[in-house]
């Protein structure tokens, strides 16, 4: 049921695009409105805890990233943002975070590469009494600095090309955090995933009941699907006692 929905939801989307792209021509313009798209149905289809926004994200050691088009944060962020202009967010309340492509190429992917770089450089600063639940392999990686992942209406790039070029940019596949890109979504392709050391929470086991370790890539008619459950799979869910501010007032507490 809820794959029909999201293969439906896709078409949609392929519309929306089309639409734009003969609205538009400047590429700025096309960009813009393909990520008001993208993000107008995670509002839709995430959890009511998680709210999305977009804009740079900051850590306590005034770390920064550059603009992620699309941030989603969890119910103990501030609200220091609004749906449809850029906000400042604190990573301790980023759940996920990533880039929209309208066409994925090779200079989209480079860009897509130093941002999520500059963005995994975040910490996470854990005050006291906070809980999780979860492995330790994903608490290494995900807990300390939040997912990132690219997600493209299309693309010149064939999967294989974008996971040579991401494992020469950080051939380290079981690094933690992994120091760029998660995951990769392309509409009507497939998607690429790094799944770290294979201990994680989500797993890639073949036919052969064979377990994959780092880059897995997959032809997939219904990405969408694949995208929100990656999400969901991978975003760290932290109960804590403790006002997310109280970190960036009193920077001396650290």
């Amino acid at each position: 049921m809820l794959r029909e929905i999201m293969q439906s939801i896709e078409k949609q989307m392929l519309a929306q695009l089309a639409e734009i792209r003969a609205k538009f021509r400047h590429s700025g313009d096309k960009g813009i409105s393909a990520e008001d798209v993208f993000r107008s149905f995670l509002r839709e289809y995430l959890p009511r805890r998680l709210a999305v926004g977009h804009g740079e994200v900051i850590d306590q050691s005034d770390n920064r990233s550059g603009q992620a088009d699309v941030v989603i944060v969890n119910d103990d962020h501030p609200f220091t943002f609004t749906a449809d202009k850029p906000g400042i967010f604190f990573v301790e309340g980023v759940s996920a975070a990533g880039e929209v492509k309208t066409v994925l190429n090779s200079s989209h992917l480079k860009t897509a590469i130093v941002a999520s770089q500059k963005f995994k450089v975040l910490r996470v600063t854990h005050a006291q009494g906070n809980q999780i639940h979860t492995n330790e392999s994903d608490r290494e990686r995900f807990y300390n600095c939040p997912p990132y992942f690219v997600f493209a209406f299309e693309s010149e790039l064939e999967i294989p090309t974008i996971i040579r070029e991401l494992n020469a940019a950080a051939p380290n596949i079981a690094a933690k955090p992994y120091p760029l890109i998660d995951a990769v979504f392309i509409l009507n392709k497939g998607w690429a995933t790094n799944f770290g050391d294979g201990l994680g929470a989500l797993t890639f086991i073949d036919s052969t009941g064979e377990k994959h370790l780092g880059w897995v890539w997959k032809e997939a008619e219904n990405v969408l699907f694949d995208c929100l459950g990656w999400i969901a799979g991978v975003m760290p869910v932290v109960r804590r006692f403790e006002p997310i501010i109280i970190g960036y007032m009193h920077k001396s507490r650290r």
